[in-house]
């Protein structure tokens, strides 16, 4: 539809200069601000080459804690395959972060999927075995528009790029819906704004009229991984202003620093001398040494320049700036970008003075639940993508279980301490080490290995292992009858949520009798 095609422009339009300053501010191309349009003239240049991008640390910070480690269907195994596959060939281990740096970078970024057709020929072989492709768009030229009665549901996705026709931009634009997708065009040179100027776009202008065409999946393919709802907001937004402040202190302080090696200096003449009044007088600041310059040049005031008075009696120079008049600012500035951002100081210290023990605990409290926020937020659409790319196969696995990295891990000996302090008042093993940072599988698959590393070494010590790592997957929210056959304790019967016969087979019970 026309209208819906001008109201997703639209609304790229209107994002579009914060998605710019965004990625302004992310790369470090700002310019230094000035309260003053006639200083802005005389200096602005001096500062054009520094550059001191802090602002991109939060978002930096964030992209490497919030690390997708699986996505799998449980009890699912040829679901969980083709996830796999359809993984290893859109190389999602590249993309997948370059996807939640844009996220994080934007506030918003898109993942769209799609199948491989027979016709596409760029795609490669395993992507054709794979048959799904997997695409990261900016939010710059793609946009889920959301209904205006219900912010929930997706009305319909707009994505655009720009050809050249005949010397001229020519804007095009795709529409998906959950049934159908429409494909546009703007006349050469035509201004995309306005409604006349869009025509669907027919690939031969004598072939079949292929503009508008069936979506048979009844989902609109487009997933909006972002930071807030309805779109989100970027991780440095927050700090653009302590970015601008640390600018203008580091830069000012830079531009003076000629002043240091190259002092401003005067010499003051008695005002009883005798002064040589010939019109040709040699000054200190000439351009070239030796040359003659005329006496009524004015006075230079620059570094390494020498201010020549009238009866001179004296000499001297005129103090530099205190560089401390300048980076105490600056470390203000960055202290309070920490905070505004809730990025840790020791991420911004150049110092290199990182807290250790509980006090690193303490200071990035703050951003481990930052992190545990994010990873809710995009646990959703991961699992409807990867719904919808099962679906596109021709699968429907009951449940999509993604799983992250650890936010944080024990690394320290006073971690350690803790660890075995709960261990010794009896929180089991499992437990303990999920909260160190290892992942659940690890652990699995260290009581599934029974050697005498792991430290469980009898049958009994294996099927208790098991049993306290079923009761950490039914704790957090696991089918208790599937979380049992994935811990090995098939058998096990219910009553609600609470195990209540283990049966133990013959094979384990000869060993067990005298336990």
């Amino acid at each position: 539809m026309i209208d819906d095609l001008l109201h997703g422009w639209a609304e790229l339009q209107d994002a579009a200069p914060d998605y710019a300053e965004a990625e302004r501010y992310f790369s470090g191309e700002v310019a230094e601000f000035f309260a003053s349009p006639r200083i802005r003239q005389a200096v602005a240049a001096t500062g054009d080459r520094y550059r001191f991008n802090l602002a991109k640390t939060p978002v930096h910070v964030m992209a490497d804690r919030v690390e997708l480690s699986s996505v799998t269907a449980p009890d699912d195994n040829q679901s969980s395959a083709v996830i796999e596959q359809v993984w290893d060939a859109n190389d999602l281990d590249v993309h997948y972060p370059d996807l939640f740096l844009k996220a994080f970078t934007y506030g918003d970024a898109y993942l769209q999927a799609w199948p491989v057709l027979e016709a596409d020929e760029e795609a490669d072989g395993e992507l054709f075995i794979a048959g799904v492709e997997l695409t990261v768009h900016n939010p710059k030229n793609c946009r889920v528009v959301y209904d205006v009665e219900n912010a929930r549901r997706k009305a319909f996705a707009i994505k655009r790029w720009c050809t050249r026709a005949a010397g001229q931009d020519v804007w095009r634009v795709d529409l998906y819906y959950a049934d159908a997708i429409e494909r546009w065009a703007t006349k050469p040179g035509s201004s995309p704004d306005l409604r006349e100027a869009w025509v669907p776009y027919l690939e031969d202008e004598d072939g079949p009229d292929d503009w508008l065409m069936d979506n048979p999946y009844g989902e609109i393919p487009f997933f909006h991984y972002r930071t807030g709802l309805p779109y989100g907001a970027p991780e440095h937004k927050a700090g653009y202003g302590c970015q601008d402040a640390v600018n203008k202190m580091l830069i000012t302080q830079l531009t003076t620093t000629d002043s240091h090696g190259w002092p401003q200096r005067y010499a003051l003449t008695d005002a009883g001398a005798v002064v040589d009044d010939s019109p040709d007088t040699q000054v200190w600041d000439s351009p070239e040494p030796g040359s003659i310059v005329d006496s009524d040049q004015p006075q230079r005031a620059e570094p390494g320049s020498l201010m020549d008075f009238v009866g001179k009696k004296a000499v001297g120079q005129f103090p530099a700036a205190d560089p401390s008049v300048f980076l105490e600012p600056a470390e203000l500035y960055i202290r309070l970008m920490a905070q505004l951002t809730t990025t840790p100081l020791h991420y911004f210290d150049p110092s290199g003075g990182t807290p250790s023990g509980e006090s690193l605990k303490v200071a990035e409290a703050p951003l481990v639940k930052k992190v545990q926020n994010r990873q809710v937020m995009l646990r959703g659409p991961v699992m409807e993508t990867w719904s919808f790319v099962l679906r596109l196969v021709g699968l429907s696995p009951a449940r999509i279980d993604v799983r992250w990295a650890p936010v944080a891990s024990a690394s320290g000996a006073s971690d350690w301490e803790v660890v075995a302090a709960k261990q010794a008042a009896g929180v089991p093993v499992d437990q303990t080490l999920i909260e160190a940072g290892y992942p659940s599988e690890t652990i699995l698959q260290w009581a599934d290995d029974g050697d005498d590393s792991s430290g469980i070494t009898t049958q009994l010590d294996l099927i208790k292992a098991r049993a306290e790592a079923l009761g950490v997957l039914i704790r957090s929210g696991a089918d208790p009858e599937s979380a049992a056959a994935r811990v090995g304790l098939a058998g096990l019967t219910f009553t609600g949520a609470v195990p209540v016969t283990l049966r133990v087979p013959e094979a384990d019970a000869a060993g067990l009798e005298d336990k």
